[in-house]
């Protein structure tokens, strides 16, 4: 059986198993909402992109938090994953600007099944029903007895006793992941597990909450924004956040996060053969041009520079884009989301100012620490110094020429 046949299999069992889930398991509440709405319902979106490692899941946390936004729970590739838009189907994680071998109302309808309204009272059941319908595409290989979850859950059963006592081990999940595996994953899944998580002002949504905006955030989103725009939100007010991030410091988080078992691997290309990676499942996104062979820090460069480029050649298709340095999020950060929020049309929050303060941990490799990438200077350096265009092209445009900047 071929790759695509794989994967086409276990795409056909989440699909069902969700679609089981999305219908009889979750509330009628929930059930009701998406009957009658899809994600282009929202007034706006508020999309946030980067190359993978460049600090839009602090960013993406931050702005969650907002008492005027709707947001998932974490990053929305599973639901094109769900829905084929993804490799083996394409040869990589781009999807053209006219790429229309999809059905758009679903794939509008499933953005929509996890997200939820920022309040501070926030909602349990809410939360439950968003752990319900992620369980199908964390482990679409597995039958599970997802009514008799439902009723664990609500009665407040902790999901690690529920996921042990399935003999399913906690660290394959969410955020029980802060620490490696014994073993790299070798499951297949559908979702890039396992850092999605929920915070507890969050509730679910009524018809009043499309007068919101909708924040997305997912580094894939980097190598489509021309098809977002045109095929899946051409007619909703779309506004850009480009973020960017130091090339030392990304790509050695990229460096960080491929030699760990904690759930960044997303694709099965193939015998992989890249000094540095004992791994058999590639990490992170799909560029163009990439590669089986050769020096695993060479392929987190072209991962960082391939990303930022198609985020800059995209940016003519918006009208309303920010550019923002994650350097400045860490270093001046009300100053940096104050500048977002107006940019953003959002209007005063309290809940998001008291996040500001003090803003969670998300999606860390490593504790975080200014320059850490210099504890590997040699590496990363000899890799830039190697490094052609597009990297030399996109360094110069992001404005990434002194080193002395780089924390």
């Amino acid at each position: 059986m071929s790759l695509e046949e794989t994967t086409g299999n276990l795409r056909d069992q989440a699909k069902r198993n969700y679609e089981r889930v999305k219908n009889e398991i979750i509330t009628e509440e929930k059930q009701s909402i998406l009957s009658d709405y899809q994600a282009d319902d929202f007034d706006s979106v508020l999309l946030i992109v980067t190359a993978p490692r460049g600090g839009s899941s602090l960013l993406f946390d931050i702005l969650r938090h907002h008492e005027g936004t709707c947001s998932l729970d974490g990053e929305h590739d599973r639901w094109f994953t769900l829905n084929g838009i993804c490799y083996p189907a394409l040869e990589s994680d781009v999807v053209p600007a006219d790429f229309e071998s999809f059905d758009r109302e679903k794939l509008l309808t499933d953005l929509l099944a996890e997200v939820g309204a920022t309040d501070r009272s926030g909602d349990r059941t809410h939360r439950v029903d968003n752990t319900l319908v992620r369980l199908p595409l964390q482990f679409p290989d597995r039958e599970l007895p997802y009514e008799q979850i439902r009723d664990q859950l609500l009665a407040g059963v902790s999901l690690d006793e529920i996921l042990e006592e399935l003999g399913i081990l906690p660290l394959q999940y969410d955020k029980y992941a802060e620490r490696d595996a014994n073993s790299p994953f070798e499951a297949e899944t559908i979702e890039d597990r396992p850092f999605v998580s929920s915070h507890r002002h969050k509730r679910g949504l009524t018809a009043d909450d499309f007068e919101r905006t909708l924040v997305l955030k997912a580094s894939g989103d980097a190598y489509r924004l021309l098809w977002i725009r045109e095929q899946l939100f051409p007619e909703t007010d779309v506004k850009v956040v480009h973020l960017t991030r130091n090339p030392a410091a990304s790509i050695n988080g990229l460096y960080d996060g491929w030699r760990l078992n904690r759930g960044f691997q997303t694709y099965d290309v193939g015998d992989l053969d890249l000094k540095g990676y004992d791994g058999s499942l590639w990490c992170y996104d799909l560029p163009v041009g990439w590669v089986k062979e050769g020096n695993l820090i060479d392929v987190c460069l072209m991962q960082w520079a391939q990303a930022h480029r198609h985020i800059l050649d995209g940016r003519d298709a918006f009208e309303d884009i920010l550019r923002v340095r994650f350097e400045d999020l860490l270093t001046d950060s009300r100053s940096t989301i104050k500048e977002i929020v107006e940019f953003a049309d959002l209007g005063e929050s309290t809940l998001l100012s008291e996040n500001v303060e003090n803003p969670n941990k998300v999606m860390t490799t490593k504790e975080p620490r200014h320059a850490r990438w210099r504890d590997r200077e040699d590496l990363v350096k000899n890799a830039l110094d190697r490094a052609d265009e597009p990297y030399t092209e996109v360094v110069e445009e992001l404005g990434y020429t002194e080193e002395s900047e780089w924390i």
